[in-house]
């Protein structure tokens, strides 16, 4: 009896040690990297993260210990959604709790010039847009934008045969870039963002889907140019690839629109016969490049896209756009759509 006794105590008594040593590797490793060292480190969250990708970015910075339990932590507290894309600035004496709570409430670093680049920004538009502000200088960044081989030693995934323009892999979001920064090292920071947002699971995707990261970039590129709700962009898409699995022309305005140097108000019949490979009228198949650089929705939605069987679509007033198999009935939405745009303008010139 008095062995049993014993026997029950002792296992007892380690499993509570084991417990206790548990909880105190846990309490360390979610604790701060270095309590002692206050220096502070920049970090970049790039719009659209997961938490898997932000406890990436935190590891390699050296500001937590294990990404596992930081985000155990970040989705026992629900915190996962909340966390906000940005420049932040932390220290190793954080721990994985206060780091959480910075990046919801959103503090970010803000130094140098900001440059917010919209979703389906072309890189033309994006360079336009650094020169104005003075970060750097036209023909450099046209020069750099055709070599991505200047890139291959920062980005591995520009190393492909078929990637032969940096368009579309220029993350869209919010910088803060110093004036001292050479077009290169700009260029890399948007590179580096989308690095940070094709994560994992979406290359797995892609490769499941035999694709090449262009052919992705491209489609997504499209579909962004192309859709007004988020809820239509893997529709979108699904058109898109049905039209590409019967040898059918993407017929997207939006790739008329990329030959011109400025964006017109309307595509005229006249512009489907411009004869440039990237009339997506005339010629079968993706345009040789991108052409805007897509958000992360957008990437998703050409990953992931609806099941259908439509092949064409059509704008409406709402924003939103109607879907159908047979062309007769793509050609009574058109006629839909023609009729309430002409009675709108009617009423606003009234």
């Amino acid at each position: 009896m008095d062995f049993n006794q014993n026997k029950w105590k002792f296992t007892i008594i380690s499993s509570a040690i084991i417990l206790i040593l548990i909880g105190v590797f846990i309490f360390i490793q979610i604790g701060p990297y270095d309590k002692n060292n206050k220096k502070d480190i920049v970090i970049d969250i790039p719009q659209g993260s997961s938490t898997s990708t932000i406890a990436q970015i935190l590891y390699e910075n050296h500001l937590i210990k294990n990404k596992t339990l930081f985000k155990t932590v970040a989705k026992v507290s629900n915190s996962s959604p909340k966390m906000k894309a940005g420049k932040y600035l932390i220290n190793q004496s954080y721990s994985n709790n206060d780091i959480i709570n910075l990046l919801i409430s959103g503090k970010i670093y803000q130094d140098g010039i900001k440059i917010t680049i919209p979703e389906g920004s072309t890189s033309k538009e994006i360079i336009t847009m650094l020169v104005n502000k003075k970060l750097g200088n036209k023909t450099n960044y046209e020069s750099l934008i055709i070599k991505p081989q200047e890139f291959y030693d920062d980005f591995k995934y520009l190393k492909q045969d078929d990637i032969v323009s940096l368009e579309g892999f220029l993350y869209p979001g919010t910088y803060y870039f110093t004036e001292e920064l050479s077009e290169k090292e700009i260029l890399i920071e948007m590179l580096s963002a989308f690095d940070n947002v094709y994560n994992d699971k979406l290359r797995k995707r892609q490769k499941e889907l035999n694709m090449t990261l262009q052919k992705v970039v491209n489609l997504a590129s499209i579909v962004e140019k192309e859709a007004v709700l988020d809820e239509d962009r893997p529709i979108i898409a699904s058109v898109f690839y049905n039209r590409l699995e019967i040898g059918m022309p993407l017929q997207s305005d939006a790739t008329i629109q990329y030959i011109f140097p400025q964006r017109k108000k309307i595509v005229t019949y006249d512009d489907l016969k411009i004869d440039s490979p990237y009339n997506s009228y005339k010629n079968k198949g993706l345009p040789p490049t991108p052409i805007s650089n897509p958000g992360i929705k957008s990437i998703e939605a050409t990953l992931y896209p609806e099941d259908t069987k439509y092949l064409y679509f059509v704008a409406k007033m709402n924003g939103g756009n109607n879907y159908s198999v047979e062309y007769e009935e793509h050609l009574k939405f058109v006629k839909e759509y023609k009729d309430e745009r002409d009675k709108l303008n009617e009423q606003k010139r009234q």
